[in-house]
């Protein structure tokens, strides 16, 4: 792997992170029983920072330092993660090492030691290829999805072990807007795990009001918590508890940038922070990359190759699993959009979404 690469989806956001790195090189000398030679800042995400460790005898290795916006939860579900995908699937998936969920340790945050795979990311050559070569790509992603679909369990959550035989257990959903900001310390915030897909909708709602009406104004509280509490009335329309969600194991940022490859080979599926367990409508989606995102202006020449790509991924997906695709097809725009709606916390798109659908 090339240090043009990068493990990580690139990301604005900016934070400080108080690690001694000299600590985390002797922790890797330690795991691996070679002297750490120099470590070197790859890249970041949201919530964490990515170096290069490099051994005394040519190995390298990835120690991912995590900053602590949900202490402990999110790492351990992250880990425990991988480890399940890497047991239970054969999606390429970087073999942890060494993992330490406490900031009280002599790294001074929260941190993975894993290994290290070789590729680049997909959106760096995605451009650059015929439609052959990105029809194969989608090949191996239908794999990887139905790979994923196959994994099925009775809750909405996050993935833990459990303590007992390297077994694991689904927890609370880790995820961001159940711990951003002074959410992560709030008690009575409602975590789950949720049986039902309504009882999961619910709860964020329900979350989102209980936060604004102790941590924000007010006039803001007038403002936003009517608002919510319409999204709250409109649950039932979308979500019924009538015994047919299904629940499966999903890259809660599956992009290309998470996505590692070499010679027209995926060599590995990175970034499982904040994945687990979600309904099965979540997963059963276009790769995101072939869609036109109405955000940004697309060359009819792209959009007519998005077109064709939907159609190749549509064909070849019914062809292996049609459930895959009623699953897509069952979901329609309005129950998209309200989905979006209650994760997106901007409050003029609820306001758009309430004046074209609210409850008359």
């Amino acid at each position: 792997m090339s240090n043009s690469s990068s493990y990580e989806s690139d990301s604005e956001n900016s934070f400080v992170l108080n690690a001694n790195l000299d600590a985390l090189k002797k922790s890797a000398s330690n795991v691996f029983q070679v002297q750490c030679t120099s470590i070197q800042e790859f890249n970041k995400g949201g919530f964490h920072k990515v170096y290069i460790l490099k051994m005394k005898d040519g190995k390298e290795y990835i120690g991912r330092l995590a900053i602590s916006v949900y202490p402990q939860w999110k790492t351990e579900s992250e880990v425990a993660v991988m480890e399940y995908i890497r047991l239970n699937t054969h999606i390429p998936v970087p073999k942890v090492y060494y993992w330490n969920s406490s900031v009280n340790n002599p790294v001074g945050t929260e941190y993975i030691l894993m290994e290290y795979l070789p590729g680049i990311r997909l959106c760096d050559i995605w451009s650059s290829l015929n439609i052959k070569k990105k029809k194969k790509f989608l090949l191996k992603i239908i794999e990887i999805q139905l790979a994923l679909k196959k994994l099925r369990f009775s809750k909405i959550g996050s993935i833990f072990f459990d303590g007992k035989n390297d077994q694991f257990k689904i927890g609370q959903v880790i995820e961001s807007i159940f711990f951003t900001g002074e959410q992560a310390t709030l008690p009575t915030m409602e975590r789950g795990p949720f049986k039902t897909t309504k009882e999961y909708i619910l709860a964020v709602i329900r979350n989102q009001m209980h936060y604004y009406s102790l941590f924000k104004s007010t006039n803001k509280q007038k403002c936003l918590i009517p608002k919510y509490e319409e999204l709250y009335q409109l649950v039932p329309k979308y979500f019924q508890d009538d015994g047919n969600d299904t629940f499966v194991l999903t890259h809660i940022d599956f992009h290309m940038s998470n996505i590692l490859v070499k010679n027209d080979k995926i060599t590995g599926i990175i970034d499982w922070e904040c994945s687990g367990v979600f309904p099965v409508e979540c997963l059963c989606t276009y790769p995101v990359w072939i869609t036109n995102n109405p955000m940004i202006e697309q060359t009819n020449k792209k959009s007519r190759e998005n077109i064709k790509l939907q159609k190749f991924f549509q064909d070849e997906m019914s062809r292996r699993d049609p459930n895959f695709i009623r699953t897509m097809d069952n979901i329609d725009e309005e129950k998209k959009e309200f989905y979006s709606i209650v994760f997106s916390q901007e409050i003029w798109k609820i306001d758009d979404f309430l004046n074209k659908f609210r409850i008359k």
